[in-house]
């Protein structure tokens, strides 16, 4: 739909697919069905498609490090790795082609600030993929068109009908592209230590035990494997010792988060910006925003957010301008349970 989009407004348009995965699972975006309702789009609209080869770099740069990312107790967002590799891909391919531009489906828009290329928020808040761009860097920027930014949804999808493309009424994907499924299968296939380890209150009580740091993530209730009077969340992931700690909901409040890897496109003193700290969730404000050793920061937050899980990505907004981000370490400090 955005090379639809494009035409339409005059564009001359060309279709790329990434290929960055291996296997037929009918769930990846990769498998030859997905690539062949790609190719069949392009050709519905009049478009030539090509297919790109990126397998090695994807493994290097987004599954060898999510592999590592569970093992050292941490959730990770390997779609927040990916856009950054795969647009320059793009890119590269858009300069042997001779074109000006790079144009994907996201549901994000790109505004000038100051006079930078910056990611702001899409227009349909419910699919907004804002989040999933921050560590895309400026100069991929301003190659890059977000033809759907200012569309919803239901939108593309009636337009895409009226179009007869073959994907209209396509399921949106939910899954890791590369462990559709279960990711837990995936790890274990590749290797994840199954040693079993504690899981423990607040205290240190030991509640029962684990067959795998890896399998758990913070703010985790279901799959627990023991049983409490009161619901009982995963609390942190002590990957070290092994050990799993849990507790009630109350001790996931967060009020103050760290972060690594910082991204500053203009966060000031943090005190006029919002924080997101996983997809789909809401943002917080930022009551203060304290710079540490190297590239790392500590957020005071305006008000207490649940589940600030390390590895994912705490994304800084200023008017729903993308300003900056970070990944959340498991340095982040909570709310003593009430």
């Amino acid at each position: 739909m955005a090379a639809l989009a494009l035409r339409e407004a005059g564009y001359e348009v060309r279709a790329a697919t990434v290929k960055l995965w291996p296997g037929d699972d009918q769930r990846s975006c990769c498998s030859p069905a997905a690539v062949a309702r790609a190719r069949d789009s392009a050709h519905a609209i009049g478009a030539p498609h090509f297919s790109v080869n990126d397998e090695p770099r994807f493994a290097a740069d987004v599954v060898a490090p999510f592999v590592a990312s569970y093992l050292a107790g941490e959730t990770p967002n390997p779609c927040v790795e990916c856009n950054p590799g795969r647009l320059a891909r793009l890119v590269a391919l858009a300069d042997r082609l001779g074109a000006a531009w790079v144009a994907t489906g996201h549901y994000a828009r790109l505004v000038r600030c100051e006079g930078a290329p910056r990611i702001a928020r899409g227009r349909d808040r419910a699919k907004d993929q804002s989040y999933m761009l921050w560590r895309v860097p400026p100069e991929t920027l301003e190659r890059l068109i977000l033809p759907l930014g200012e569309l919803t949804k239901p939108e593309v999808r009636a337009w895409a009908r009226r179009a007869a493309l073959p994907p209209a009424d396509q399921p949106d994907s939910q899954e890791v592209c590369f462990a559709p499924g279960d990711h837990r299968r995936f790890l274990a296939a590749r290797g994840a230590p199954c040693e079993g380890g504690e899981i423990v209150d607040g205290e240190g009580r030991v509640l029962g035990r684990h067959g795998g740091c890896w399998r758990f993530t913070v703010g985790q209730r279901r799959g627990l494997g023991i049983s409490a009077a009161t619901p009982l969340y995963v609390l942190a992931i002590e990957a070290s010792s092994g050990r799993v700690v849990v507790g009630p909901a109350a001790a996931l409040a967060a009020t103050t988060v760290e972060v690594r890897g910082l991204v500053d496109r203009g966060l000031g003193d943090g005190s006029d910006l919002e924080v997101q700290l996983r997809y789909k969730a809401e943002a917080v404000g930022v009551a203060r925003l304290r710079r540490l050793a190297g590239d790392r920061a500590r957020i005071d937050l305006a008000e207490s957010f649940s589940g600030a899980a390390p590895g994912q990505s705490a994304v800084f907004y200023r008017h729903d301008v993308v300003v900056g981000g970070g990944i959340i370490t498991p340095s982040t400090a909570r709310r003593s349970p009430a």
